[in-house]
């Protein structure tokens, strides 16, 4: 039976010091305990003091130690300086063994910086020159980074050039036949970064995207992460026309089922792109194209759950989301159908204010995306104000603040008999 120190020692605290010269002195003056690895040990039974030839730190659980169900216990009280004393020699004498490089070190090196050079802005000059060289990884990174570029013009100017499409052809064919050792997440990234390019750069990568997305369906939900099927998603919606995703639209039930479940846990894990992504891929997966017939949309209730859970991430975190992402979730909501009138007020006064940072087609789609549902485009209400300026004539003032009128007061009711009339008989 373990039991604490205090009740060991006969339920009494002893009171300890130690002298100049690092010796650690009992109360009674007649047993004294040197120090020892930063470690100050007590004997097994009261009044005697030893020490314990202990050559390392030890942790708390051996601090206090009981023997059975004799009573007998040993006590240890640790020195912090002695012990980070000890603790700063292992620490150093594990860097020293950390220098030395295992064999293919360099390698790893050579790879991690020149991934770090396609993470570069000027990538397309260091493409010219090790392009060949790129492994599978490396190439992905640095076609991501020339996505990034926030023109569409830009990205076209640099498709033109002969370096650029031959990565855009690499790209394609890892993406046809992915190696064994690539994970979801690079496939994904690589989708998406053709996706941004001219259609000239993305060639059949539609089929093995749609491969890919399709394989979502046999694999377990904890093999792909939610981010990395929006973007599969949203670069299939992409290709061509939208007719891509029309076919794989089982894949995207799919999808939206597992984000939905449990009470759209995955939602949450959704960048805000990725939130702005899945939205619209699922959108676009809906449209109903008939020929001589009107464009119509037809939505599944995991559909309308989805955009219900995205719609109250967005309330909850409207002040951390970018504007134009919320003018593309507003366009969104106009093209599958969904009224959403408190959405739609919250991030009203964010569009207004911050219009000057989206470009002109995303302000049109936000004034048409009103207009269909009838909510007002407009600044936030600055509710009721004490003062009114007055503008008349050839000079301005406030107008005098109305004066307290007190406590209405009103006439009692008089009685027109001073007592109630009774009845002749009575």
């Amino acid at each position: 039976m373990k039991r604490s120190a205090e009740e060991a020692f006969g339920g009494t605290k002893r009171a300890e010091k130690m002298d100049s010269s690092g010796v650690y002195e009992s109360r009674n003056k007649k047993n004294l305990v040197p120090k020892l690895a930063g470690v100050y040990a007590r004997s097994s039974y009261p009044g005697v003091a030893c020490c314990r030839d202990l050559g390392h730190p030890i942790d708390g659980s051996r601090l206090i130690e009981t023997n059975g169900d004799k009573g007998y216990a040993s006590a240890a009280l640790m020195d912090p300086k002695a012990y980070f004393a000890q603790w700063q020699q292992a620490a150093t004498a594990q860097a020293v063994v950390a220098e030395e490089k295992p064999p293919g070190a360099s390698e790893f090196v050579e790879k991690s910086e020149l991934q770090q050079q396609a993470m570069l802005p000027h990538v397309g000059d260091v493409l010219g020159e090790k392009g060949q060289n790129f492994s599978p990884v490396v190439a992905i990174e640095a076609l991501c980074t020339m996505a990034k570029k926030s023109s569409f013009k830009l990205r076209e100017d640099l498709f033109k050039q002969p370096h650029v499409r031959q990565l855009c052809k690499r790209v394609q064919e890892i993406l046809k036949a992915p190696p064994a050792n690539m994970d979801m997440f690079d496939i994904s990234r690589a989708a998406e970064a053709l996706a941004k390019f001219p259609d000239d750069a993305r060639g059949d990568a539609a089929m093995s995207v749609g491969a890919v997305a399709n394989s979502l369906s046999r694999l377990k939900s904890s093999d792909w992460s939610a981010d990395s099927a929006a973007k599969l998603l949203w670069s299939l919606a992409r290709y061509g026309k939208g007719e891509e995703i029309l076919k794989h639209r089982q894949a995207v039930t799919h999808v939206v089922k597992e984000l939905v479940r449990d009470k759209g846990r995955r939602v949450h894990d959704l960048s805000y792109e990725g939130l702005t992504h899945i939205l619209w891929a699922v959108t676009r997966a809906r449209f109903q194209k008939r020929t001589g017939d009107l464009q119509s949309v037809h939505t599944e209730d995991s559909d309308n759950l989805l955009f219900q859970i995205a719609a109250k991430r967005v309330i909850d975190e409207i002040d951390r989301f970018p504007v134009s992402l919320l003018a593309d979730i507003i366009y969104t909501h106009h093209e599958i159908g969904i009224r959403n009138e408190r959405l739609f007020r919250v991030i009203c006064p964010k569009i207004v204010s911050k219009q000057n940072e989206i470009r002109e087609d995303q302000m049109a789609k936000c004034i048409k995306a009103y207009a269909r549902f009838m909510i007002p485009l407009k600044e936030e209400a600055q509710g009721f104000r004490t003062m009114a300026v007055v503008q008349k004539g050839d000079f301005l003032r406030p107008s005098d603040k109305p004066k307290p009128q007190g406590k209405k007061t009103f006439d009692k009711p008089q009685a027109l008999y001073p007592e109630p009339m009774l009845h002749a008989k009575q």
